[in-house]
């Protein structure tokens, strides 16, 4: 099976068409009949990557995420997991939360690392990791560990191209364009 390590962005709140209000009573309690309200899988970006990347593997994906520990991105990883399987996008294997990124502190970027690279450590199969999805900072993170990983880094464009971003190796004055 084909493993897919994402991170997760508060628009499947917006896709799944969840309000700030509702967030905030929905973050801890249980989501009983909500899988009913799953839009179709393209329409949230982390289902969207999922069957972009089942497509090229030639099979079904098992998706893990990555969320940061607030209420909106705990509940927007619940939901997508939920929607991954009432929908059929992909296996839901769980998520896991780190710090959210502070000013000048490294702990979240260091938490998030080794999250990541345990992971795709124990992941069996090809291994993708999405930098699609996410606050910008966590996918930088994510590529870093999916390339020490050795697993493939992909983007996924709104038509559903997948786009895989080759690693650099090297120091810059080693690279070509750096010349």
């Amino acid at each position: 099976m084909t493993y897919l390590l994402s991170a997760v962005g508060l628009s499947a709140l917006k896709a799944l068409g969840v309000s700030r209000e509702e967030a905030a009573r929905l973050a801890g309690s249980k989501l009983a009949g909500f899988a009913e309200r799953c839009p179709g899988p393209g329409r949230i970006a982390e289902l969207h990557v999922a069957l972009a990347v089942s497509r090229l593997a030639g099979g079904p994906v098992e998706l893990e995420l990555i969320a940061t520990d607030t209420p909106e991105a705990l509940l927007a990883a619940r939901l997508v997991l939920l929607c991954a399987e009432a929908t059929g996008a992909a296996r839901p294997l769980g998520f896991v939360a780190v710090k959210r990124f502070a000013p000048g502190s490294y702990d979240a970027a260091a938490q998030l690392l080794r999250a990541a690279l345990e992971r795709l450590g124990r992941a069996r199969g090809e291994r993708f990791v999405s930098i699609t999805t996410g606050f910008n900072l966590v996918a930088v993170y994510l590529a870093l560990a999916g390339w020490m990983a050795g697993a493939r880094v992909v983007y996924v464009d709104e038509g559903g191209g997948v786009h895989e971003v080759p690693r650099v190796r090297g120091a810059p004055g080693d690279v070509e364009i750096f010349k």
